[in-house]
């Protein structure tokens, strides 16, 4: 017997990567699976079926079961139709892994059509597959909500848009997860670690750069000496969320990769400068913090 029988899961950009070892290990599990695909290219481009009736092929081959859908994610419609469609097909959704994307300009040069469709895709996607899904989940009293974000979120990659689209899905996360605490519903973030088709993109990328001296011989070769895992070592974490020892484990971002698999902190003060209470004190003076910012609350020397 399957930890996952009789639940239905909704993955989104289940034809590859990390959404195809989704898809496989809960259905694996004994979860049928809904696998949504428009059948893009690493940039978005055209569409297939392909993709998600490969990975259909793959869940019944190994005995599970699994349909097809092909709705875009990156509008709110599709989310919606996607929704529908697992519960036209299964009867009911109870898990949604949120896996699409793609490769698209997220730097500060990004038009205003490009940044639009990044965030829809992006962020957007995840509160749209929420607002149609979590609902129902939570009139049935269990439901199972994980998001993927990235280590993107923190800013050290640039690219701006990229960054600020992962921090919001962090962030959209824990306040899903916050809403429905009382509810049997929990909301999770993924920060996957794996070498996917949108991984070999940044390969080529890294490679480019390298041979143009932007990146130099050193970080090049660490580069190579470490590529990323495939795929399959994410997915179990993932699958561990959906099962009844997950239970109450909401608002967490879960970092996977190879035999890795993490938490990242949670926002918080870390230091505070008091001075009393503000009734009777007056505010900080220019001078106060020019010696306390650096020393106190950043730890540096001014």
């Amino acid at each position: 017997m399957g930890r996952l029988d009789g639940r239905v899961a909704l993955v989104t950009g289940a034809g590859n990567g990390i959404g195809r070892a989704c898809a496989i290990a809960l259905a694996r599990h004994g979860a049928k699976v809904l696998v949504n695909d428009l059948g893009t290219d690493e940039f978005a481009s055209g569409e297939s079926r392909s993709p998600a009736d490969g990975t259909v092929v793959a869940i019944r081959e190994a005995g599970g079961v699994a349909e097809a859908n092909y709705e875009s994610v990156a509008t709110s419609a599709g989310c919606a139709a996607a929704v529908a469609g697992a519960v036209a097909s299964f009867g009911q959704l109870d898990i949604v892994v949120g896996c699409a994307g793609a490769i698209l300009d997220a730097g500060l040069s990004t038009d205003d059509a490009t940044y639009q469709r990044f965030i829809d895709l992006f962020l957007s996607q995840k509160f749209w597959l929420a607002r149609a899904a979590v609902p129902a989940m939570a009139e049935r009293g269990w439901g199972r909500l994980i998001t993927t974000t990235s280590h993107g979120a923190m800013g050290f990659l640039g690219q701006p848009v990229f960054a600020a689209a992962m921090g919001g899905v962090i962030s959209l996360t824990k306040a899903i997860a916050h809403e429905q605490r009382a509810s049997g519903v929990t909301a999770n973030c993924l920060a996957p670690g794996a070498y996917t088709r949108l991984a070999q993109v940044t390969e080529a990328s890294f490679e480019q750069m390298h041979t143009s001296g932007v990146i130099s011989d050193e970080d090049w070769d660490n580069f190579l000496k470490n590529p990323p895992p495939p795929p399959e070592y994410v997915a179990p974490i993932v699958a561990w969320l959906c099962t009844e020892r997950a239970n109450g484990v909401t608002g967490q971002v879960f970092h996977a990769a190879g035999g890795t698999v993490g938490t990242w902190s949670s926002y918080r003060d870390e230091r505070s400068l008091f001075r009393g209470d503000h009734r009777s004190n007056p505010p900080w003076t220019l001078e106060e913090l020019d010696d306390l910012v650096p020393t106190r609350l950043l730890n540096t020397t001014p």
